[in-house]
């Protein structure tokens, strides 16, 4: 008998009641101090959660994890400028660094060096020879200065991201976030090496970036069509600016009977209608259950 109907009609007649009060007496022996647990405490599950903006209003899982009081629309006008002359300060940043880039590769174009000139090639015209000799020398020397200085910018680059590498893996083992792994290998999947390197390399805290983006699919789905590297950068700042850690809501706690009898009663009668209930999980028939709670309502 299914539980999902409230009008349902019980015939009293039918149903075996004869021992559930002696039962709910005889499981009665709970300390008046010591009410039962409702539900246990479970150890594995996080109590923290990463939104990322504001929290929707529909869920009411998380509460901002702050003493601070609620801010008023003036500071938060305040807040919100503040945030936007940020992103207005990084936007200006990249743009001079990007004019910069730009200009040194205009200016570092790629030398050919070309075959070392040989007497033969200058038609045995020794001044020639020396001339020619002299400005691929000079070639030569600057085409290995070029070589020289790559290397040592990929060389800066890769301790550069190394650093970045472990300052990411520190604040992920700081966070501690139960389910990190799972919400990194989300990550891993979805964004390409170069939008992971920009997440480890420019954001103030990467790991939690990482793990706000693995819980929100859709915000990381979004993020992954922008094939642009500095129109990725702008969103992954702004979006950094919106994250937030909260708690989620505990459950409310039992309400506790002022009276030590009531409250060994209370304990009894928790205790009899989860055995009904296990009882009728195994045979499929509730009406025990039906029964004892048509009980407690003419008692009450």
């Amino acid at each position: 008998m299914k539980d999902d109907d409230d009008d349902l009609i019980i015939n009293e007649d039918e149903i075996e009641v004869d021992n559930i009060e002696e039962e709910a007496i005889e499981d009665s022996e709970v300390s008046p101090d010591e009410p039962e647990s409702i539900q246990d405490e479970d150890d594995d599950e996080e109590d923290r959660i990463v939104s990322i903006g504001d929290p929707d209003p529909d869920e009411g899982e998380a509460e901002e994890e702050s003493d601070e009081p609620k801010q008023e629309p003036v500071d938060l006008v305040k807040k919100l400028r503040k945030v936007a002359k940020g992103l207005e300060k990084k936007n200006k940043a990249l743009e001079k660094q990007l004019s910069e880039k730009a200009k040194s590769v205009e200016k570092e174009k790629p030398i050919e060096l070309g075959e070392k000139p040989t007497l033969a090639k200058c038609k045995y015209d020794d001044a020639l020879f020396e001339q020619e000799i002299i400005a691929w020398d000079a070639r030569k020397r600057k085409v290995e200065e070029l070589a020289a200085k790559k290397a040592r910018e990929a060389e800066e680059l890769t301790k550069s991201y190394q650093n970045k590498l472990k300052v990411y893996v520190d604040l992920k083992d700081k966070h501690s976030f139960k389910d990190f792994e799972d919400a990194e290998d989300l990550v891993k999947d979805t964004f390409s090496q170069t939008q992971q390197g920009i997440i480890v390399q420019g954001s103030d805290d990467p790991a939690l970036l990482v793990y706000a983006l693995g819980k929100n699919p859709k915000k990381l789905e979004e993020l992954s069509k922008i094939t642009d590297p500095v129109l990725f950068a702008f969103k992954v700042a702004k979006l950094e600016t919106q994250l937030k850690v909260g708690n989620k809501k505990a459950p409310k706690p039992e309400t506790k009977m002022s009276s030590g009898k009531s409250a060994g009663v209370s304990g009894a009668i928790d205790k009899t209608l989860e055995r009904l209930e296990k009882e009728a999980e195994k045979t499929g028939d509730r009406s025990k259950i039906f029964a004892y709670r048509k009980t407690l309502r003419d008692k009450g």
